[in-house]
């Protein structure tokens, strides 16, 4: 298993350390595995942040930047001092001003968060961890030859190499069309990074030839619930065995690792039902922009031993179904609105798979413009031709739980609950669009 590598600076808020900052994260992204391109564009998004740093902030104020490695992408983090940070430039409707100088300043913010696949943001007292994202730049499947599928009798199930996660990669595009993958599994060079620093795991069923004849992945973190894909059979006539098999050796891994559940949101052409219980669907598109429905399931490893989770009222009748259906443990607590003083500015986190017109949003930070930057992102995203648009809710976090009536007013429905799918539960909106489901 590879290491993930992180590197760290330590230095004040003063414009004459600009040259320090950029050199360290440029540096630092070409050691840990990006190439020129995306390590510019890491360096110059750190250059618009630790300038706007440099002018809100009181002389001297530290600075912490730790650039990691992840396999596939390399993370820089800034961490300092909150006081006048304004995250509002983050928000992918954002548009540039020059009305004075504050908005001059915001809009290098603004040329940040577009040079970066993703950001992150994380309260810590009275500091902020802001972390901007830069994933690798990977090749579109190549016009390698693929081995033919062959209906597969006899199999054993065994844990593969990396050159065999790409092959198997390749295989789901090319065999499996009619199956929803996720969007990590369209690069195969991508697919073996994750396998190669621990992040995703995998099973093969082979036959005595070695020949592939299904392929199964999950993920490895340290969360109570982890997620799967597939299995993915990639002959019709194989032994169906081969999927049950496959799910088998993933939970003798998984169980490990004390994990309470396991969740399956594409499940490729071979999911065993009876080993699962259904959470919902989900509406997802294909590259060819074809939409379907695809059903999203949970399995009990252990004991759940419950939690609290933060809701709106109008979501609790639907979590309460959704609980009593999982026999799932929950306090539900309703937040409340009462007057008290709210940030101005709401934030949001895109993330998107343009091949496959998909798109998650996800709460940074909630404010009184929250219906607005809503209804923003949405026209904004149909525009650009999106036909699947997400919401991820964490009920861990009370103030997450007031997005709801702004979710449901901008044609969101919650479609699936993600039992402790991010800090706590997670739960899934879809925006409504004619034709669709």
């Amino acid at each position: 298993m590879e290491p993930r590598l992180t590197v760290q600076l330590t230095l004040k808020a003063y414009k004459a350390l600009l040259p320090v900052a950029t050199g360290f994260v440029e540096k630092s992204a070409l050691a840990l595995g990006l190439d020129q391109k995306e390590a510019l564009a890491l360096t110059v998004a750190t250059e618009e942040v630790f300038l706007y740093l440099c002018d809100i902030s009181a002389p001297g104020t530290r600075v912490d930047i730790q650039c990691r490695s992840a396999g596939y992408c390399v993370q820089a983090g800034f961490h300092f001092e909150a006081a006048g940070f304004q995250m509002k430039a983050f928000n992918l409707t954002a548009v540039p001003s020059f009305e004075d100088d504050r908005a001059i300043r915001e809009t290098g913010l603004l040329i940040a968060s577009r040079l970066v696949d993703r950001f992150n943001l994380k309260h810590v007292g009275k500091r902020l961890f802001l972390t901007l994202i830069k994933d690798k730049a990977y090749p579109e499947t190549s016009g390698l030859d693929l081995p033919a599928p062959v209906p597969i009798r006899r199999f054993s199930i065994r844990r593969p190499d990396g050159e065999e996660i790409k092959i198997a990669v390749r295989m789901i595009r090319q065999y499996c069309r009619d199956a929803i993958a996720p969007p990590s599994a369209g690069f195969p060079g991508k697919m073996a990074d994750m396998f190669a620093i621990g992040e995703v795991d995998a099973a093969l069923a082979t036959d005595t030839a070695g020949r592939i004849g299904a392929v199964l992945f999950w993920t490895r973190d340290a969360s109570d619930v982890l997620e799967s894909f597939g299995p993915y059979v990639f002959h019709p006539e194989s032994d169906p065995e081969m999927a049950v098999a496959l799910l088998d050796r993933c939970m003798e891994e998984i169980a490990r690792s004390g994990a309470v559940g396991l969740i399956n949101r594409y499940p490729g052409t071979g999911l065993p039902p009876e080993y699962f219980e259904s959470l919902g669907s989900l509406t997802l598109c294909r590259g060819d922009g074809t939409c379907t429905n695809v059903e999203a399931s949970y399995r009990h490893l252990g004991e759940d031993k419950g939690m609290t989770v933060w809701a709106h009222a109008d979501l609790i009748p639907f979590l309460e179904a959704q609980y009593q259906k999982l026999i799932l443990p929950r306090e539900i607590r309703q937040v409340t609105a009462e007057g008290e003083k709210r940030a101005l500015f709401s934030v949001l986190s895109v993330e998107m798979d343009r091949f496959r017109h998909w798109t998650i949003l996800r709460p940074l930070d909630y404010g009184e413009d929250h219906n607005k930057v809503l209804e923003d992102h949405v026209r904004m995203l149909e525009k650009e031709g999106f036909r699947a648009i997400f919401f991820e809710m964490d009920l861990k976090h009370a103030w997450q739980a007031h997005f709801t009536p702004g979710l449901l007013r901008n044609g969101f429905d919650p479609r699936l609950v993600l039992p402790h799918g991010g800090r706590g539960d997670l739960v899934v909106f879809q925006h409504r669009v004619d034709g669709q489901a």
